[in-house]
């Protein structure tokens, strides 16, 4: 991929706490914000400070405008905003600029989850992720000045749009945070790969809607096998399968029984009751030859498992990632992350990461629109 760069464009500066004698200030554009919605988990420990493994943290940032796309019934933006003296603005131009003429704000959180929005023919719901996001830097274009962005999950429904938000990312050097919570989330037993590892197949395990929550198992697959020895070098083809078919490709090879058994044994809440929920798979292979596996099983877990078989080794390595299903608290390794984001202005993970799992999964389901049949993926040339 080429890369060019936005010159006359400066390169966000970290505001150190202190350094201007407040917090700095986040704009906080949500498609819709109602109890365990994603806006919730994320802005009420934006808000409010978080807890992590027995420590208490306060905010960090000051979230100073909402952008709010749709008002539910049971919404909660009206109230916070009221509760903290937040004001909700009827644009995003405006909730950057707090209202005037220039970039007021430090940092922009995106939290495009959620809500009532049609799907694609092949199944994405249509997240406004994407035009968010011009108009977000649409305003750093204008105004001569580049803000650190975070942007919950995936880039966006159609992949030339989720490339061109990668490429504009690094064209304007926008300091940005992106994608799942689930490969920051905590580990049962811990499970972490050494640079260099070699890898024969990896498994990644999750339930419910294919589209939302397979995708989690997506990037906690691909946040581990980045490791592997060679480094990234790109996904050669991906299919996905539904029914009965996923246990006779297991049976036939395509993805390894022992593996999946690992990563089961490894389930920390109670699965839910089998009644025969039909599964699911997204079958990845690797240019590198590493061959992968997501299995969506909502009749065996609700947790994300790994499990993986290292060359040489005998017996599989595997884990479950964590996640709290109740009080979210997984949530707080991101609020983390993007307070250290806006501090620092380094990003804490890869986010060729989250573009290569965007892939993944819109190859993957464009591949069940298609009669689940294995589709060539050039265009996941993505090495990092």
């Amino acid at each position: 991929m080429t890369r060019r760069r936005v010159l006359s464009l400066p390169a966000a500066v970290p505001l150190a706490r202190g350094q201007s004698g407040r917090r700095p200030r986040v704009a906080c554009i949500l498609n819709a914000y109602f109890p365990n919605s994603h806006a919730d988990v994320f802005m009420s420990r934006l808000l409010e400070g978080y807890r992590l493994n027995g420590e208490s943290h306060r905010p960090r940032l000051e979230v100073a405008s909402f952008y709010v796309d749709q008002f539910p019934v049971n919404d909660m933006a009206r109230e916070q905003a009221a509760e903290y003296g937040i004001r909700i603005y009827p644009s995003v131009a405006e909730a950057l600029r707090l209202g005037g003429r220039r970039l007021a704000v430090d940092a922009v959180a995106v939290i495009g989850e959620h809500g009532r929005y049609p799907r694609t023919p092949r199944g994405n719901f249509m997240y406004p992720r994407f035009r968010y996001f011009q108009e977000v830097t649409r305003v750093m274009r204008e105004d001569q000045r580049v803000v650190p962005m975070y942007n919950d999950k995936y880039f966006a429904y159609e992949w030339a749009d989720a490339l061109r938000m990668y490429r504009t990312v690094k064209e304007m050097r926008i300091p940005f945070l992106c994608g799942s919570t689930l490969p920051l989330t905590w580990r049962r037993p811990p499970l972490e790969f050494q640079p260099g590892i070699e890898l024969e197949e990896a498994l990644a395990v999750s339930s419910s809607d294919l589209e939302e929550h397979a995708y989690h198992g997506i990037e906690l697959l691909q946040g581990m096998v980045e490791r592997r020895r060679g480094g990234e070098t790109g996904v050669a083809s991906v299919r996905c399968v539904e029914g009965p078919e996923v246990w006779k490709l297991g049976e036939a090879g395509e993805w390894s029984r022992p593996l999946l058994d690992a990563a089961l044994s490894r389930r920390v809440s109670p699965p839910p009751e089998d009644r025969g929920q039909t599964p699911q798979a997204i079958l990845v292979r690797y240019r590198s030859g590493l061959k992968a596996s997501i299995l969506n099983l909502n009749s065996l877990t609700r947790d994300y498992l790994f499990a993986a078989r290292g060359k040489g080794r005998s017996e599989p390595l595997s884990s479950c990632f964590y996640i709290q299903l109740y009080l979210h608290n997984h949530w707080s390794f991101m609020v983390r992350n993007f307070e250290n984001l806006v501090l620092t202005g380094r990003e804490p993970n890869p986010i060729e990461r989250t573009l290569l799992a965007t892939g993944i999964l819109l190859f993957g389901l464009e591949s069940r629109r298609q009669g689940q049949r294995w589709l060539e993926t050039p265009e996941l040339d993505v090495r990092y």
